[in-house]
């Protein structure tokens, strides 16, 4: 049994979108309940709610609506509308909201899947998905929104519920983390969307939202933290009410009154700590990074729009007999929310993924070759190139892996640029220390988002801005430009995208959808770094060979986005914009 709750303020306007959405599902909703908490509403929230249990009832296992005389918050809401049903699962859904046909089959599939140590799983939220880090490989997050989460009860009831201090915004986190500390693992589950109405627009602020996230960020530095965890936060608030410009009107007057309201929450979060929280759990679960609670993947604003199905992608994978290594690129090719598309592996050398592959990825469209013999990382590419058989291809190297929605992203937006034959999105370069080839064992140490370059063809010249998984491009680009070079067993992608950008435009999509790895040990990186300077020395041999044809205005567009120039001052730069638009307007003269 799943129960659904709901905590509505002056919500009317939401409900039936919401609820009708709810009743179209395929899953069996004879199993699922609905359960109402109102907070003292004062438009017609009620009576739309009285409408659903009569329009409804036959439909869920059942309906209850149960009408507060105060506004209990967020946390407290949920609470008394847990305490309404004993479903198994618990599923807190904000009312701003509507799923899809799929979205609670897809939830129960999820958590039937999961095991014991699972306590928590997050929905997608679109248009705007929260950009938090998870695991492209399991899934596991290190907190859940409450906008779009379920929890087992029995795990809801171990911790007691929310937390009733907390009126709204960061009482997920709260959840979360006492969840984790009780030795449970929480999910994010990318196939599972919710679309949510929280913003209207891209950037919002909202001031309810920027005060008490603010406050209740002391509320769990109070709860999970250090003492220097709680210096730092008035350091940096003092920093936030000594800012000239303000989010809004009466920003600093109502961050001042919420703070002084609060001082007894937070030290009754301080004395819950002492009685709760033992120290190897606050130091296991706790992670303060600036305002937020984990650190975030770029672009927190990027507007999704669901694409489940669409023109086939090809996804090009080249491995070199480590099966183990290569596993893990399989499985986050299994995670993708995009659902047209081939995989195509092609070995250098012995078959050794072969069996690796037949017997754990049959759920896949894979397209398997080995060369038998030691070939190169170009030809090999080549080969793979020969044999696929999408609209789209995307490279994606046997030791990097892609988060759920690469392809979802990356097809969507050439869909909806056609005038765009290649397409690209951010990705972490992720330093790694192995400690084992076979099993596949290493630490990850970090996630460094280093390439956040809108697209430039000067740039591009003077550098590789392009980590090959990060780039998908139409079959005509191939067709029109061929494939690697295969003299090249080093930046042989660099080559390839300088031929593609001379022919094509790319499209610079400013969200992190990928991960690539690269070695943590100096001696590794300094090796890999000889390698990549000796092969530098003849890409600019080739490159001194290549003729363009980018017109004049392209030329001219691409010296105005160079970081330099928008780095300089106004004056010195409109001295340069006006040098700029006369070269080009001499050129035209001179090009006729």
């Amino acid at each position: 049994m799943l129960d659904i709750l709901f905590v509505t303020f002056n919500s009317e306007k939401w409900i039936d979108g919401c609820i009708q959405s709810l009743s179209q599902s395929t899953a069996n909703l004879k199993e699922v309940s609905l359960y109402f908490v109102d907070n003292a509403s004062t438009d017609g929230t009620v009576a739309k709610l009285h409408a659903v249990e009569e329009t409804y009832g036959e439909t869920f296992a059942q309906i209850r609506v149960h009408q507060s005389a105060e506004n209990l918050g967020f946390g407290r809401g949920n609470n008394l509308a847990a305490k309404l049903g004993k479903g198994e699962v618990l599923f807190c859904l904000n009312i701003d909201t509507t799923v899809y046909p799929d979205t609670l089959q897809c939830l129960l599939d999820a958590i039937a899947a999961s095991d014991a140590g699972v306590g928590a799983w997050e929905a997608r939220q679109m248009p705007y998905e929260h950009p938090k880090m998870y695991d492209p490989l399991t899934g596991e997050t290190t907190w859940a929104s409450g906008a779009a989460l379920a929890v087992r009860r029995s795990v809801f009831e171990e911790i007691g519920g929310f937390d009733e201090s907390i009126f709204m915004y960061a009482e997920d986190v709260d959840l979360s983390w006492r969840i984790r500390a009780k030795n449970y693992t929480i999910h994010y589950l990318p196939g599972v969307v919710v679309n949510h109405y929280a913003y209207q627009k891209a950037g919002e602020v909202k001031p309810t939202q920027y005060v008490y996230s603010i406050l209740n960020n002391l509320l769990l530095r109070t709860k999970f933290g250090s003492r220097r965890d709680i210096v730092w936060w008035h350091a940096h608030f003092a920093s936030v009410l000594l800012k000239k410009e303000q989010p809004f009107q009466g920003a600093r007057r109502a961050l001042i009154g919420a703070y002084v309201k609060n001082l007894r929450c937070f030290f009754g979060g301080w004395r819950w700590k002492k009685k709760n929280l033992p120290l190897q759990a606050q130091l296991r679960v706790k992670k303060f990074v600036g305002w937020d609670y984990e650190g975030c993947r770029d672009g927190v604003f990027y507007e999704h729009a669901r694409c489940v199905n669409g023109p086939k992608v090809s996804v090009i994978v080249r491995t070199c007999g480590r099966p183990s290594v290569l596993r893990e690129t399989l499985i986050s090719l299994r995670r993708q929310t995009y659902q047209n598309f081939e995989v195509v592996v092609v070995e250098d050398g012995a078959p050794k993924a072969e069996r690796m592959i037949r017997e754990e990825f049959d759920d896949l469209n894979i397209v398997y070759q080995a060369t038998g013999k030691k070939v190169g990382r170009s030809s090999v590419g080549n080969r793979a190139l020969s044999l696929a058989t999408g609209q789209y291809f995307n490279f994606l190297d046997d030791d990097d892996v892609f988060y759920a929605d690469h392809l979802e992203v990356l097809v969507g937006e050439l869909t909806r640029h056609p005038a765009y034959k290649a397409a690209y999105s951010l990705a972490f370069e992720t330093p790694i220390l192995v400690h084992s080839r076979d099993p596949y064992v290493y630490e990850l140490l970090g996630h460094n988002g280093i390439y956040k370059q809108p697209f430039n063809r000067l740039v591009l010249v003077h550098h590789n801005y392009f980590p090959i998984q990060c780039v998908m491009f139409d079959r005509s680009v191939y067709e029109a430009r061929g494939g690697f070079d295969e003299a090249l067993d080093m930046l042989e992608d660099w080559d390839l995208w300088v031929r593609y950008a001379a022919w094509t435009p790319f499209l610079y999509v400013h969200k992190t959808t990928s991960m690539y790895r690269v070695p943590a040990q100096r001696d590794e990186r300094k090796e890999r770094q000889q390698l990549l300077d000796d092969a530098l020395a003849q890409v600019h041999a080739k490159f001194a060979h290549y003729a363009t044809q980018w017109s004049v205005e392209d030329i001219f567009q691409d010296v105005q986005q160079l970081p330099s120039f928008q780095a300089m001052d106004e004056v010195r730069q409109s001295l340069i914009y006006r040098f700029a638009r006369k070269v080009r307007n001499l050129l035209r003269k001179v090009t006729g």
